[in-house]
């Protein structure tokens, strides 16, 4: 008989909570607990801006990601 290995903190990884629950490896009630033992990280976030229409500016020339994309322009 198998049984699971699964580190619970895995199971109640929100990403795939919520077929756990249907599939009944983890209950709602289970999850709305570990979400409140969950540390408030939020000073930890770094604030990113950011412009829509100004990717351009923002690319290297030296870039090689897209170098194939630049030989078709040029020929």
């Amino acid at each position: 008989m198998r049984t699971d290995v699964t580190p619970r903190d895995i199971l109640l990884d929100r990403r795939i909570v919520e077929r756990n629950i249907r599939k009944g490896v983890v209950t709602r009630e289970e999850y709305e607990r570990h979400l409140q033992t969950l540390p408030d990280v939020g000073s930890n976030a770094e604030l990113i801006a950011a412009r829509l229409g100004e990717r351009e500016e923002a690319i290297d020339d030296d870039d090689d990601l897209d170098d194939e994309d630049d030989a078709d322009d040029e020929g």
